[in-house]
Order: C-alpha cells, then structure tokens, then sequence
C-alpha cells in the first residue's frame, strides 16, 4: 500500500514538475517582433510602374517579378530597427517564391526566383 501511495505521490510530481518547467522556458530572442514576417507588398514598386524610375516611388526598392507590385510579398524586419530581409512574393497558387537581393549601389533591386 505505501508503495502505491509512493508511485501515486512520485507521478504526480513529475507531471507538476514536467509543466512548470516548459511554462518557464526562455523568451523568444525577439521579443518586440522587429524581426517578425509582415506583409511588405506596398515596399516595393515595379520599374514600369508609375513614378518609379522617375518621381514619388523612387525610395522604394525595385522588383524584377513576373507579377510585379500586384501579389503578396512577406519579408522579415521592421525597416526601422532591423533592416528588411528574406523577402518572398506569392504566384497566383499562393506558393511563397524566394526575392533574392541584387547589389546596387542606387537603390535595392530584389529578383524573383
């Protein structure tokens, strides 16, 4: 019967034990999502689009895409305290397809792959 009461007893704590300590785990190492993947689609223009060589647009990055400006892109980083990162653009199926940065020394071209 003691023996019972023992395992009953030791279970128990293991399930506590086992709880408290996956509720303690450490934070996330962004804890204000600067890093976090947004929605960025309006960060981005299109070199036939209006203003973008030449006017309002040309802060914005370039992107060389088969869809342009008009499908979803989702990259990392606010642009304020992390600078945007790992870029990806949507096709009309919703499958994510990879923006690859290419140097330029005016202004940031993204390639779609």
């Amino acid at each position: 019967m003691l023996t019972r009461i023992l395992a009953t007893a030791a279970l128990v704590m293991g399930a506590l034990l086992a709880t408290a300590t996956a509720a303690s785990a450490e934070p996330a190492d962004d804890p204000y999502g600067f890093n976090a993947v947004r929605d960025r689609t309006d960060y981005f223009v299109a070199p036939l689009d209006p203003g973008a060589l030449i006017g309002a647009n040309t802060h914005k990055p370039i992107i060389l895409s088969p869809y342009g400006a008009a499908r979803k892109i989702e990259c990392r980083g606010d642009g304020h305290y992390v600078q945007i990162h790992e870029c990806v653009q949507y096709d009309t199926n919703d499958v994510a397809h990879e923006l690859r940065s290419i140097p330029n020394p005016i202004r940031p071209v993204y390639v779609y792959f």
